[in-house]
């Protein structure tokens, strides 16, 4: 009768957890900026949803409560890996230039890659979106990218709501003086 109840829990993670995994998989990438990682990432934050499933509560947002696990999970891998000594000749040191690497995903990947998403946009458009603070592009991202509300946003970052309205408005107040400028630039507008 265990199987027939962890296999019936099984099925139930899967249909509340499966279809966000795309949006974990986009969080992840941001969080990590590279591929492997990311993937990684996400394949932790499953099995560590599963084991955790029993404590979910039906009525919770599942999305949220996988951005969260996701972020721990890179916090996790943050501190070992500062734990360890350094020896010198990490793979890291020898990455290429972020910018050119997401040129080379998108070629070989397409738009699918959230990586390189930003650059599709136009050279002015992609920097004021980097120079956007991070507080405020995570926040912001998580609004207008992946679709959660301000309450679960403040969930997945465990800061308050009106912490998470003031970032949004901050970040999206930010996009607009630099792009409103940038239009003007272009003879758009007054």
């Amino acid at each position: 009768m265990s199987d027939a109840l962890s296999m019936g829990n099984r099925d139930l993670f899967e249909e509340i957890t499966l279809p966000h995994m795309d949006d974990v998989f986009r969080f992840a990438m941001g969080l990590s900026r590279n591929r492997a990682q990311a993937e990684d990432l996400v394949q932790d934050t499953y099995i560590k949803a599963f084991k955790a499933f029993g404590g979910f509560r039906a009525d919770s947002n599942a999305k949220a409560w996988l951005f969260r696990i996701c972020k721990n999970q890179f916090i996790d891998r943050y501190r070992q890996r500062a734990r360890r000594p350094h020896h010198g000749g990490d793979v890291d040191e020898l990455a290429v230039d972020p910018i050119r690497h997401s040129i080379e995903v998108f070629e070989r990947e397409g738009i699918e890659n959230p990586e390189t998403f930003l650059d599709l946009f136009g050279d002015e458009v992609n920097r004021y979106l980097r120079e956007l603070p991070e507080i405020y592009r995570r926040a912001l991202l998580l609004c207008d990218v992946d679709d959660l509300s301000y309450e679960e946003i403040a969930e997945v970052l465990e800061v308050p709501i009106g912490t998470i309205r003031s970032r949004i408005s901050r970040g999206r107040a930010f996009l607009k003086e630099r792009l409103v400028e940038y239009a003007q630039e272009l003879g758009y507008g007054r």
